[in-house]
């Protein structure tokens, strides 16, 4: 399994291969030693059970997918169409908004799903068991905030 961690001081992200990692990482950015509590499961790729950032079991599953990447493409997808029914051009405008969500669309299918820590957003990939159920907003306002008031003491 290969772990992405999120600084909690910069927010670098340091790639870690889970069955050999160290007991601590250290932040390329800030020079922040980010000590690590891997457990047998997530080192042996069987499943992704405690978070080895912030010890937490609260997971959630999303798409390994930039969200940034599918709004620049639905964005620019949407000038080209502006520009096409400026001219008049309907039948275009809508042929080249529909094929910018189709385009996103297929990409989104193709991806694989990683699983997600709420407090830390330590991101887990690898072919293990996904256990994790998908995104609730009301579980990571309040995980969130925790995680906030644990790093400032």
């Amino acid at each position: 399994m290969n772990l992405t961690l999120v600084c909690p001081d910069c927010a670098g992200r340091l790639p870690v291969a889970a069955a050999a990692a160290p007991a601590a990482v250290r932040c390329g950015g800030c020079g922040r030693t980010i000590p690590l509590a891997v457990s047998a499961r997530v080192r042996a790729d069987e499943e992704a059970d405690v978070c080895p950032v912030c010890e937490g079991r609260e997971l959630y599953v999303r798409k390994d997918f930039d969200p940034k990447l599918g709004l620049a493409v639905i964005v620019t997808g949407a000038l080209i169409s502006a520009g096409f029914y400026w001219f008049g051009m309907d039948l275009v405008a809508y042929g080249v908004l529909g094929a910018a969500a189709l385009l996103d669309l297929i990409v989104y299918g193709r991806l694989r799903d990683l699983s997600v820590c709420y407090r830390c957003h330590t991101e887990f990939r690898g072919s293990y068991r996904r256990t994790a159920p998908i995104f609730d907003l009301h579980t990571a306002d309040e995980l969130e905030l925790e995680w906030a008031r644990r790093k400032r003491r």
